[in-house]
C-alpha cells in the first residue's frame, strides 16, 4: 500500500496560501511548525471551494454513481432551503460546481474517519492530518460549506440577522476551526472567535460590494438600507457615496462592527502568546480597510479600498514586533 506523503501535502497547502494572499501568510508565521501547516491546511481548503463557487477556478472532480446521487440528494436539500430562488448560474454549471462542493464534502468525512489514501488531493491529505492532531469539528468545516452554497443562489439579505448568519458559515466557522489548532484553556474563546469571523466579514461585505453585485450578491441588510430610504438599484449608481443617506446608513454599518471588534478582541487574550499574533495582525489589517472606507467618508464605489504600500509595511512592522515579544515572553 502506497504510504501517505504528508509532508508535501503540507507543503502544497503552505505554497496555496504564500499565492493567495500575503498578509494571511506572513501572519501564520509566528505559529509552531506544527500548528503553522495545520493553519495552512485549512486556508488552502477554504481558498479552495471559494474559488470554485466564484468560478475563479474550474473544478475537476471524477463523476461517480454514488456522487451523482450525493448531489441529488444535496440538491433536494438545496431546494427546501431556497424555495423561491433559481441558481445563478446555468443549470449545468450550478450541477457541476454542486457536485465540486458535495465531492469536497464527502472527501472531508473521510479525513475526518481517516480514510484518505495516498492518491487523494494534497488537502485532504493534510487535512486527515490536522483532524488526528486537534479536536477539530467536522460540522464547523460543514458550515463553511453551507455558506459556499448559499452562494450558488442569488443573495439578497434581509436582516442584520440574515447577514450575520452567512458571515458565521463564511468566517465565523473557519475562526472556531482555528482556535482548535492555536489552542484555548476557556470556551468564553469561540464566542469571541465567531464575533471576530462576523466583523471581518462585515468589513469584506462593504469592501465589495460592487463585486458581490455583478454575481447577483447583495449582502447588505436590505431592513436598514430601506430605513436609510436606499434600495438595491440605489447600490448601483456610484453617486450614491456623496449622499447623505448613504453616509447616514454607513455610521449604522460601522457602528455595527465595532460592536462586535468589541468583543472579538478580548479573544486575543485566551490564545497563548505565539497563537494570538496571527488573529490580532489579521484584526489590524481589516481594521486598517474599515478606516480606509470611513476615510473615505464610505465611497466603496468609486474605486476599490485596498490597503496602501506603507499601509502593508506597517502591518508587516507590527507583524515582526509582535513574533519578537512572543518569543521574550516564551
Amino acid at each position: 500500500m502506497k504510504l501517505l506523503d504528508v509532508d508535501n501535502a503540507y507543503a502544497f497547502c503552505e505554497s496555496a496560501c504564500r499565492t493567495s494572499s500575503t498578509t494571511f501568510y506572513s501572519s501564520f508565521s509566528a505559529l509552531q511548525i506544527n500548528k503553522r501547516r495545520a493553519v495552512h491546511a485549512v486556508y488552502a481548503l477554504c481558498r479552495w471551494v471559494d474559488d470554485i463557487v466564484d468560478g475563479d477556478e474550474e473544478p475537476s472532480i471524477i463523476e461517480t454513481r454514488s456522487l451523482r446521487e450525493a448531489t441529488r440528494e444535496r440538491q433536494l436539500i438545496l431546494d427546501t432551503l431556497h424555495p423561491e430562488l433559481s441558481p445563478t448560474l446555468p443549470e449545468e454549471e450550478h450541477r457541476h460546481r454542486l457536485m465540486a462542493l458535495v465531492d469536497i464534502r464527502l472527501k472531508l468525512t473521510a479525513a475526518f474517519e481517516q480514510r484518505i489514501t495516498a492518491d487523494e488531493h494534497p488537502i485532504f491529505i493534510a487535512l486527515q492530518d490536522v483532524f488526528a492532531r486537534y479536536n477539530i469539528k467536522l460540522t464547523d468545516f460543514e458550515t463553511v460549506l453551507e455558506g459556499m452554497e448559499d452562494d450558488l443562489y442569488p443573495v439578497e439579505n434581509a436582516s442584520w440577522d440574515e447577514l450575520r448568519s452567512y458571515c458565521y458559515k463564511v468566517a465565523s466557522a473557519v475562526g472556531l476551526i482555528l482556535i482548535e489548532i492555536y489552542g484555548y484553556e476557556d470556551r468564553s474563546a469561540r464566542l469571541h472567535a465567531i464575533d471576530l469571523g462576523i466583523q471581518m466579514q462585515l468589513i469584506n461585505v462593504l469592501r465589495d460590494i460592487n463585486e458581490d453585485m455583478e454575481r447577483g450578491r447583495i449582502y447588505l441588510p436590505l431592513d436598514i438600507l430601506h430605513s436609510h430610504n436606499l434600495n438595491i438599484e440605489d447600490l448601483r449608481n456610484p453617486e450614491i457615496a456623496k449622499s447623505i443617506a448613504w453616509k447616514s446608513f454607513i455610521s449604522e454599518y460601522v457602528a455595527m462592527i465595532k460592536r462586535h471588534q468589541e468583543s472579538a478582541n478580548h479573544l486575543f487574550g485566551y490564545l497563548d502568546v505565539r497563537a494570538r499574533v496571527q488573529p490580532e495582525i489579521m484584526a489590524d489589517a481589516y481594521s486598517s480597510i474599515l478606516n480606509e472606507i470611513v476615510r473615505r467618508s464610505g465611497d466603496v464605489f468609486t474605486q476599490p479600498v485596498r490597503l496602501s504600500s506603507w499601509r502593508k509595511l506597517l502591518l508587516g512592522l507590527r507583524l515582526n514586533l509582535r513574533k519578537a515579544r512572543a518569543k521574550l515572553r516564551l
